[in-house]
């Protein structure tokens, strides 16, 4: 049973500071290296659901993972997936319960499903980790502490779909620290199942048998050094011809082809708005 390693910059109380979309792509790369070689496209979801621990940024914990049985929220809801620690139940344990496949859940839903989840038991347990061991502070009331549990839920498809660029203002700071988590955990299930560099080679392969052309360019990016790739599908034919690729590509890497439409975008492949609805 695997375990993955990951580090990444958090203040003291393990909440990550201040990352950068670029560094949550970084820690979904390093995570695949743990998990497949590096010719793999797909990552399936056995090889997810294989994953029995974490050790991140020095705290190791149990991943207790279950894919066989539906997922409810709190009010008894359908959803399609929770990442929740209860002090409790296990100090050094957090689950990972993602519903099966069904008839409205695809394979390729339960795996963006699982994903997602899986970066917020990176990004967010250990820090759930951190404050249940540490303890009642000077003006806190130890019995309700002791039951303090933590929760992240995906409601739905859409939820998946959330990019910082459609985000709005959040208010509060609870209300700030719930929509950044999403995001990145997010951009984590995105870069984890279709990587930048996967997704370029598969289309260096693949667009030309589509009719689809491939333009290169500097990166103007001083984080992502290099050439960039831009696609365009002309013709009377092209928007079909675009969908045939993302399709393919899709089918490469198990995932949904709005799946591919995004991560297309977010690496500058396709310009926002461009790609197939």
């Amino acid at each position: 049973m695997p375990e993955l390693t990951l580090a990444y910059r958090c203040c003291d109380r393990k909440l990550p500071r201040y990352i950068k979309h670029s560094e949550v792509e970084g820690i979904a790369v390093l995570a695949r290296q743990q998990l497949v070689d590096a010719n793999t496209d797909a990552i399936s979801l056995s090889v997810l659901r294989d994953i029995s621990s974490l050790k991140i940024n020095g705290i190791q914990f149990d991943l207790w993972v279950d894919t066989e049985h539906a997922v409810s929220d709190e009010q008894g809801n359908p959803v399609l997936g929770v990442c929740e620690f209860d002090p409790e139940a296990s100090p050094d344990a957090t689950m990972l319960s993602v519903s099966p496949v069904s008839d409205t859940a695809s394979e390729e839903l339960v795996l963006s499903t699982f994903a997602h989840e899986l970066g917020h038991a990176i990004f967010d347990a250990p820090s759930w980790i951190a404050a249940a061991a540490q303890g009642p502070g000077l003006f806190d009331d130890p019995s309700e502490l002791a039951r303090k549990a933590y929760r992240t839920e995906t409601r739905d498809a859409e939820h998946l779909a959330k990019q910082p660029e459609s985000s709005a203002v959040r208010n509060s700071e609870l209300e700030r620290n719930v929509h950044f988590a999403e995001l990145r955990a997010n951009e984590f299930m995105g870069s984890l199942l279709v990587p930048r560099q996967h997704l370029y080679r598969a289309v260096e392969a693949l667009a030309p048998k589509h009719g689809v052309t491939i333009h290169r360019s500097p990166s103007l990016d001083p984080e992502l050094p290099g050439t960039t790739m831009r696609l365009t599908a002309d013709g009377d034919i092209g928007f079909f011809d675009m969908e045939c690729l993302q399709k393919a590509l899709a089918k490469r890497f198990g995932v949904h082809r709005r799946f591919i439409q995004v991560r297309m975008e977010r690496y500058g492949l396709l310009t926002p708005g461009a790609g197939i609805a």
